[in-house]
């Protein structure tokens, strides 16, 4: 029964109700205290949501405020949307941190509406121009709206006054964050509506800021391990949780300092996530280690650190043609610069290679630990493009060019290899001190100069190649030792540096964890089991990653069970090749990506686009997924070359429809207590679409511990219902 009290507040509600559907709200005071909104916001996990830097271009007025005090006059227009916004009190939490700064905020609203409402007559100024504001922020605008009315609106207020615009896109809650396809329209470009596009670009156009809301609270929520109803009062509008969501990313995008707590290290960049969600879908790469070391068939600059004795094996003919001296063998490995000439070198050739191997990326080493660039930098002398380098005058001296542009052109993604120590640099290995190790050889606080030299020299290098190469879609950074906070290159900078030129760059700080480790790599090996993050494998096809002429190549049929494994756990695999000292790839590299290629035409389907399903693998089938439709491949046994009479799939209990990837042969099936039974007929086993692994999609398939019914349950359960 209500008291008389929830008596009065419905009748309330429902008259402020009845008058919003003639006219609409002006509300002019917070719902909540401070206190009331940390209360709710210290029950969820911290916001990790850092605006770019840039978006202070089209709101300059609100930035002067902010900076140098005094009022702030603020009018929120929209629908019940803008009213859960403005109901998380954010101007209090942006008062707080700008204490000179006093912020008047009126918001008004009208639900169920959008801008086509507010063009009528006289109400942009009763509901905008009466509070004379500085900033109008126009948000809850959704796909029912049109953007001819916003730039009415807008153009209404411009009319008669000049205040900053800031447009806001996205209804709260109006996609599920935890499904793939919704999750993929919210964080990648390629995939977002035409309103949202044209919506960004109005604000182009029209000189307004632009903040999608509708990213950044799904990445909060897929980020928060909480389910989307956690945050809701209803479909459609935030709870007080919610609303802190949207408060809490308003109030960052508007601070002069965002408040980003240290403990934040997932990604929350939507062009980032966009990005690492069409790496996710590329599968198979191909990583280049090419450098003057080629040249001795060494283990990359390895030999240079002279207690990683492993690094000059009794086999290196350059190490025992030099006596085993550490020291000659030092001045002739910095000198081969001078004898780098690879005449047969052909970018296009490798990339060819590559793509004929299925292979739909690719990672080259514009600079190795030893220092030496691969590319016309201007940082350093000690570079491909240096007279003291016979190559220099080649057309093709600047190898990452080459490189870059051969890739791209065959529709590769791009990524660019980094080591980020360089034993060359006397800002890391000075000359003036021994180096023995791997790490700086001084101390970078009694000689803070020295190393900012360096630090500025590795900035520099990487915004050449992050400026002068074209699209880049990885920066791989390689040398785990510099980090915070023994050997600290400012990362936020370099990275914000790197993505101003290059935005949703995945940056890889390998080994370091945290915000710039966007994936993980974990080198020549493949996980137990499926990681709870982005994850490579990079990993040699021979025993290492440069070129050795008597290297061991891993099987093709190794390296396909490679493959199929790792996707299976979720992960990419990025196959490197160390091409010889003449720039050719080596003849058992090519035969190998040969059959891959030939192996990945029938059976691709099966790999790229897809994302791990469990159990990921039943019996001898590694098991992928791509929408409803899962792929189960079975992997060959030793000496197999043709598939078996019957494939026993463990723990299928149903399926609709089979197909062999490569035949239009029907594959037949049972199920028995053991699981799903394949039956393989003659016609495949004698000529079978391939070796090494065959791929079967399974179309409605489900498993025994899957509590759903199946297809024969639902129609018995709709049955007994029509009976009854």
């Amino acid at each position: 029964m209500l008291s008389k009290k929830h008596v009065v507040l419905l009748s309330l509600l429902a008259a402020a109700s009845a008058a919003a559907a003639d006219d609409g709200y002006i509300l002019r005071q917070n719902e909540r205290t401070l206190e009331q909104i940390e209360a709710a916001y210290a029950q969820m996990p911290p916001l990790c949501y850092s605006p770019s830097a840039n978006r202070w271009d089209r709101l300059g007025r609100t930035r002067e405020r902010l900076a140098k005090g005094g009022l702030l006059r603020i009018v929120m227009l929209g629908d019940s949307i803008v009213n859960d916004t403005s109901r998380s009190a954010w101007d209090l939490v942006l008062m707080q941190r700008h204490p000179n700064c006093r912020i008047e905020k009126v918001t008004s609203v009208r639900g169920s509406t959008g801008c086509w409402w507010y063009k009528g007559p006289g109400r942009v100024q009763k509901f905008v121009l009466d509070h004379d504001p500085d900033l109008v922020i126009i948000g809850g605008i959704s796909q029912r709206d049109d953007l001819a009315s916003i730039r009415d609106v807008i153009g209404q207020i411009r009319d008669k006054s000049s205040p900053d615009i800031l447009l806001m896109s996205g209804a709260f809650g109006s996609v599920d964050p935890f499904d793939q396809p919704q999750w993929r329209r919210i964080i990648d470009p390629h995939c977002f509506s035409d309103y949202r596009k044209g919506l960004e670009g109005l604000a182009g156009k029209l000189n307004a800021g632009f903040l999608d809301m509708e990213a950044h609270w799904a990445i909060y929520i897929r980020n928060s391990g909480r389910e989307l109803d956690w945050f809701k009062r209803d479909p459609i509008h935030a709870n007080e949780r919610g609303e802190q969501i949207l408060g809490r990313i308003l109030a960052n995008y508007l601070s002069l300092d965002p408040v980003v707590p240290a403990a934040c290290d997932k990604e929350s960049d939507p062009l980032v996530l966009a990005k690492l969600e069409r790496f996710q879908d590329w599968k198979f790469g191909f990583m280049v280690h090419w450098g003057i070391y080629s040249q001795w068939g060494c283990i990359e600059s390895w030999p240079l650190v002279e207690v990683d004795t492993w690094g000059r094996p009794d086999d290196l003919k350059a190490w025992t043609d030099r006596d085993k001296n550490f020291g000659r063998f030092s001045r002739d490995y910095v000198a081969l610069n001078r004898t780098f000439d690879p005449q047969h070198f052909d970018s296009h050739a490798w990339a060819q290679a590559a793509k004929g191997a299925g292979m739909r990326y690719t990672v080259f080493t514009s600079k190795h630990h030893d220092g030496f660039c691969m590319f016309d930098t201007k940082q350093t002398t000690y570079r491909t493009t240096d007279p003291s380098c016979p190559f220099h005058a080649s057309p093709k001296a600047d190898f990452v060019k080459e490189i870059t542009d051969a890739f791209r052109s065959e529709g590769f993604g791009i990524g660019v290899y980094y080591s980020k120590s360089d034993w060359h640099h006397p800002g890391y290995w000075a000359p003036e001190w021994p180096h023995r190790d791997r790490n700086v050889n001084y101390d970078i606080k009694e000689h803070p100069d020295k190393w900012a030299t360096f630090v500025d020299f590795t900035h520099g290098v990487i915004e050449e190649l992050m400026s002068g190469y074209g699209p880049v879609d990885i920066l791989w950074l390689d040398g785990g030792q510099v980090r915070p906070p023994s050997q600290d290159i400012d990362m936020p900078r370099l990275a914000a540096m790197a993505r101003q030129h290059q935005p949703g760059l995945i940056v890889v700080d390998r080994t370091v964890g945290g915000r710039y480790e966007n994936y993980l790599t974990p080198e020549q090996q493949v996980p137990d089991k499926p990681l709870p993050y982005v994850w490579e494998t990079c990993m040699t096809m021979g025993d290492q990653w440069s070129y050795k002429a008597d290297d061991r190549y891993k099987s093709t049929r190794q390296l396909i069970h490679l493959l199929v494994n790792i996707v299976a756990k979720g992960g990419n695999f990025l196959l490197n090749v160390g091409p010889d000292p003449d720039g050719r790839l080596p003849e058992p590299a090519l035969v190998r990506m040969k059959e891959i290629g030939e192996w990945m035409a029938v059976n691709g389907s099966a790999l790229y686009g897809t994302r791990p399903t469990p159990p990921y693998k039943i019996g001898n089938a590694c098991l992928t997924k791509k929408g409803d439709t899962i792929f189960a491949t079975v992997l060959a046994t030793d000496g197999q070359q043709t598939p078996p009479k019957e494939i026993t799939l463990p723990g299928i209990r149903e399926v609709r429809a089979i197909q062999m990837l490569g035949t239009r042969t029907p594959v037949t099936w049972l199920v028995r207590d053991a699981g799903l039974v394949l039956q393989i007929p003659e016609a495949i086993r004698t000529s079978p679409p391939c070796g090494h692994a065959w791929s079967f999609e399974l179309t409605g398939a489900t498993f025994a511990d899957d509590e759903r019914p199946t297809a024969m349950e639902r129609r018995e359960n709709a049955r007994s219902i029509a009976i009854n």
